[in-house]
Parts: structure tokens; sequence; C-alpha cells
């Protein structure tokens, strides 16, 4: 079997890193499962998007999954064929604003985002102005509930997950939308293998 390096942000339940030090979720057995069956023995990494990002850029991952398409990253790197729908959601602490209607209507409030992710055109095409950027969900889960920033931007199955009992937070349902999700290779025929499994 060829050795690949694979790489993910911990975002449960879908990969994350459990007590005892495993790797674990849903996301990631699907992953792993389809690169062994593809021939490759697969070597995880499991560390924050802004990271994880950089080390796929230059060179050292091979592999990065649960990544949105871009027109920039469709140009340098390799698509598999979908992975799955993510629900995202905008959450705010203020009832006042679950019946905000566009999201033109968020350039007015401070927006939780992670570094250097792509939440795709509903929000990466707001102004970098009205954004305040976070390592992951937790911390924005954190941030929206202290009131730090307005509303956040997260993925529904990630915020049920972490949710904390005291945390009373709102979804923005006019502005939940659904993000494709896909694993981004380096190399075309890792690709290839991967989606003919």
């Amino acid at each position: 079997m060829k050795k690949i390096k694979v790489c993910a942000d911990p975002f449960p339940p879908y990969q994350y890193i459990d007590k005892d030090g495993e790797v674990k979720g849903r996301d990631y057995e699907i992953v792993i499962e389809k690169l062994r069956l593809a021939g490759y023995d697969p070597e995880m990494c499991i560390a924050p998007w802004n990271q994880i990002y950089k080390e796929f850029e230059n060179g050292e991952q091979d592999v990065l999954f649960q990544a949105q398409d871009s027109p920039e990253r469709l140009e340098k790197f390799y698509f598999s064929k979908l992975l799955r729908y993510a629900v995202t959601e905008i959450v705010t602490a203020n009832a006042e604003l679950v019946d905000l209607k566009t999201y033109e209507d968020l350039t007015n409030y401070k927006i939780g985002v992670i570094a250097d992710f792509a939440n795709g055109p509903e929000i990466d095409g707001l102004p970098s102005s009205c954004k305040v950027e976070f390592a992951d969900t937790k911390e924005i889960l954190q941030a929206v509930s202290r009131r730090k920033v307005d509303v956040g931007v997260c993925d529904q199955g990630v915020k049920e997950y972490l949710m904390t009992k005291e945390q009373v937070l709102y979804p923005i349902k006019e502005l939940t939308y659904q993000r494709p999700l896909y694993v981004m290779f380096r190399n075309q025929k890792q690709r290839d293998d991967f989606d003919a499994v």
C-alpha cells in the first residue's frame, strides 16, 4: 500500500480526536475506508483549519477532506465526487436578530467565522470588515454566547454536538443553507483512484 497523508480540521461528530487520543467520526471513517480500498495507507492529521490548509497548499499533506470548492481551489487542486452536504446555520444569542431575511442584513453586525474557511458565497461574499475570525466552531459558539460577536456561522451538526446546556443560541432560519463538501487532492491520480471505489 502507498502511504498518503490525510488531514482535516476537528469537526465533531464528523472527525475528531476522542478522549483516548483516537481519531473518530463519520466522515473520517468514510474517507479512510475509501482510501484503503483504493490501495492507499492513510496517515491522519487532525488540526485547526488554518494549519492544515497551509500544510495542504504547501504539499505537506496529500488529501484534505470536508472541503468546499471555490474557483481558486478548483484551479489548483482536484476534487472528489460529492462527499455530503453540510447544513450551515447563522446563530445568535440575540432573539431580536432571528427575523433577519438576507445575508446583506448581516453586514450591520459582527459575524464570527472560522479563519481561512470557505463558507460559501453567501458568507464569503460579505465584506471582511464585518467578520471576526476564530480557530474553530467551539470558539465561535462561545463568542456568540458571550455576545463578543452578534452572529456566528457554524455547521449544524457540529453546533448540536458542541453546544452546552447553558448556551441559548437561536438559528436565523431564513439564512440557513447547504454547502457541498468534497475530498480535495493535490494529485489527480489519487483523486481518480478514490472516486473509482
